[in-house]
Formats: C-alpha cells, structure tokens, sequence
C-alpha cells in the first residue's frame, strides 16, 4: 500500500513537471518578448545626402570682329582650354580682302571730307561777295532815295512859291476869266507836285527796304552741314576696325581663349560669318567651383547659407564647400548652390558629384530611438512598461503614454519634457504586435 502511494506521488510531480514545462513554453510562444531603455540626452543629427551637379562659375563672352568668315571651329561645348589655346580659326584670304575695302572706304571719306572743306571755303567766298554787294546795294539805294525826294520837295516848294507870287500880283494884268484859269493851273501844278513827293516817299522806302532784307538775307549763316564731323567719326571707327582686323592678321587670323576656363557657348560655324555677338562663352577657371543640387522640400529646414559642405566625386571627399544660394523651385523642390574658392581644375562642368551636409540640433534632454515611436489617428505614443504582481511572479505590463515630438532623424525622435518619467522603461523593439495593458517578457540586450 505504502509503495502504492509512493509510485502514485512520483506520477503526480512528473505530471506537474510536464504541465510546468508545457506552460513556460507556450508563454515563450505567446507574450511578446521586448526591449526596453529608458530615455537619454542627445543631440539630433540632420544629414541631407544627395546627388549635386557642377555648374559654370564666372561665365563671360569670347569676342572677334563682325562680319569674318569662319575657316574652322576647334573646341565644342564642355570643351576645357588653357590660356591661349585656339577657338577658331578665321578665313585669311576673306580677312585680307575686308582690310583692304575698310582702307579704300576710310580714303574715300577723307577725300570727301577735303572736297567738302574745298567747297565750304568757296561757299564762304560766295557769302561774303553776296553780302558785300547787298550792302552796296542798300547804300545806293538810300542815297538815290534822299536824292528823289529832295528833287521832288523842291518842286513841290517851287509849285508852292508860284502860287504865293500869283496871289501877290503877278497876274493883275489878267482878266478875271484868265486869272482864274492862271489859279487854277498853278493849284493843280502844286498838288500834282506834292502827289509825285509822297509817291517818291513811298517807293523809296520800299526800295530801300527790299535793299535791307536782300542785305540781311547776305549776313544770315548758311544751313548746318555736319557731313565732315559724321564722316570724321566713321572714319575713327572704321580705323579701329581696320586696326583690329590687322591685330587678327598678324595672328594667322586665330581666335585665342583669353584664359583657361570650359567652353560653355559656341556661337559660330564653319562656313559663317561672324556676327555683333560673341562668338564664344566661357565658364572661368579663376574664382573657384560651383555645384548644385535639388533636395526635397522637407530637408530644406535644415539647411542654411554659410553651412559646410562635403562633396564626394570619383572616390575624392572635398571638404570645403559651402552653401551660398537657397532658391526655392516651382515643382515644390529647393535647389541649393555650393562653392569652393579651390579645386576648379579638378571638377568640369556637367559632372556629377555627391554632396553630404549634416547638421547637429540642440541637446535634447528627451530622447528615444524612433523604432519606439507609434502612431495612431495622427498623434504620437510610446509604450511604457509596468511592473505588477501575479501568481506567476512579478511581470511587465504595456501602457500606452502620448508624447509629442520636437524634432527627429531617421534614427532618434526628441519628445517634449514631463510626459515620461526619469525611470520610464520605453519599449523599443518588440518580437510581435503589442497592445496597451498586453503582459511582455523583457529581454537583456
């Protein structure tokens, strides 16, 4: 009996023992293992990474004179040139023939400026013959003026002293008949006579007159003629041009890049002539390199004019690129530009390079990895574990605490102050899909 029981207790612990072990590993199967921390102190760092690409710096025109036919062009767009490498070659033949029409037009303006002179001088001549004669003519025709009237006052005054000596007795011996017709005739001499002196007074003014505005018409200046000074200046000009055309002759007619730089424009043909405008653009070699590059809209925030930048091409990190421009895009994108005072004989125009800027924020004194962050209809949570008593031991519980986040990377999340505690586990990574108030196994990192 005894050995009975004995070997019915031994089955009854191996029983338990089973159950036991059943128990603990479907409890392994089914709480959530987790990994907790609380929170630390830290600094969120910002990096925007993107592909950037060079740009021209500094770009200016290449000139050559207008109007050259064009033998042969040597470079192309993207075109890297030194110091007096040669762009262009200009047509010599066509160069030589434009030389000698220019010479033969500034001949033919000088000659037309002599001739022009020659005839001014005969023209002055001719205006002072004119204005002599007018002035004779005036004087000639204020003496002959004087003249007439003084003759037809005088006979006037005679016509007068006839009729004064008739009434003084002249014609007594006259009858009445023949002493009134006497009156008569002498009245009618006396106003005949004083008629002819007015029309001697009119006509001589007129005369004179016209003399003094035939004299005044010879003293006025002749019109403006600026034909010499216009012709004057086309010479000046065409004389430059024939000096520039002769500065290109005595070298072969070669158009030479003034410094080293990347050819960014070709503006002429072979075949062509060229024009008013350049013939050439050129992006500087002298005042550094510039890059640009597109980031999104968000990663903007943490960017700013004067913020270092490291630029990564073929496997060489350039480390002293800064931001000079932010512009914002139409599409939304934000383009930045970059610059570096070196380095521009080691990068073309039109390469691709990578560009890295990081940013450092504040230091935070709450922060969590962003794995712990949670969300739900658009407000953020973490999971804080508690521990409470059971028949099993102590064990973890979730609890689901809001916060809101003040900055955050890719990696940490910074949370406002006074939502969580000093102590506060926060749950970080979890081996399955936890609730709030779900038991949880933490697990030892």
């Amino acid at each position: 009996m005894k050995q009975f029981f004995a070997k019915g207790f031994v089955v009854l612990l191996a029983v338990m023992m089973v159950f036991t072990i059943l128990s603990r590993a479907a409890d392994s199967f089914l709480v959530a293992r987790v990994f907790a921390e609380t929170y630390s102190a830290k600094k969120i760092e910002h990096i925007v990474n993107t592909e950037a690409s060079v740009q021209k710096n500094l770009e200016f025109p290449v000139m050559t004179e207008p109007g050259l036919l064009v033998r042969t062009v040597y470079v192309e767009e993207g075109s890297v040139v030194k110091q007096g490498d040669v762009l262009a070659q200009l047509d010599e033949e066509h160069l030589e023939e434009q030389m000698g029409l220019l010479s033969d037009e500034i001949k033919t303006l000088r000659l037309q400026n002599e001739a022009i002179a020659e005839n001014r001088a005969l023209a002055e001549e001719e205006k002072k013959r004119q204005a002599q004669r007018a002035r004779e003519d005036y004087d000639k025709a204020i003496k002959k003026n004087e003249e007439n009237l003084r003759r037809a006052e005088e006979e006037v005054k005679q016509a007068e002293d006839a009729i004064n000596r008739f009434a003084g007795g002249a014609g007594a011996s006259m009858s009445q008949e023949e002493s009134e017709a006497k009156k008569t005739q002498l009245w009618q001499a006396y106003f005949d006579k004083k008629q002819a002196c007015e029309e001697v007074k009119r006509s001589g003014a007129d005369e004179v007159e016209a003399a003094a505005r035939a004299l005044e018409d010879a003293q006025v200046k002749g019109a403006a003629d600026r034909s010499s000074q216009i012709n004057a200046i086309s010479i000046e000009q065409k004389e430059k041009t024939l000096e520039a055309y002769q500065k290109l002759a005595s070298s072969c007619g070669t158009v030479t890049a003034k410094e080293a730089g990347t050819i960014t424009g070709v503006l002429v043909a072979a075949g062509q002539m060229t024009g008013d405008t350049a013939a050439f653009t050129m992006a500087s070699m002298v005042g550094g390199i510039r890059i640009a590059a597109l980031i999104k809209e968000e990663e903007a925030r943490y960017v700013e004019r004067g913020d270092v930048v490291t630029v990564e091409k073929n496997g060489t990190t350039y480390e002293d690129f800064s931001v000079t421009a932010i512009r914002q895009s139409a599409d939304g994108s934000v383009e930045i530009m970059a610059e570096s005072a070196d380095h521009a004989d080691e990068f073309l125009i039109g390469e691709r390079a990578v560009i890295r800027i990081v940013k450092q924020s504040e230091l935070y004194s709450v922060a969590v990895p962003l794995s712990a962050i949670h969300t739900e209809q658009g407000k953020y949570f973490v999971y804080v574990l508690d521990q409470k008593p059971t028949v099993l031991g102590t064990e973890y519980f979730t609890r689901k605490t809001e916060v809101r986040i003040v900055d955050k990377n890719s990696s940490y999340a910074a949370l406002e102050e006074g939502t969580l505690g000093r102590d506060n586990l926060i749950v970080t990574e979890s081996t399955q899909y936890i609730n709030a108030g779900d038991r949880v196994r933490l697990q030892k990192s």
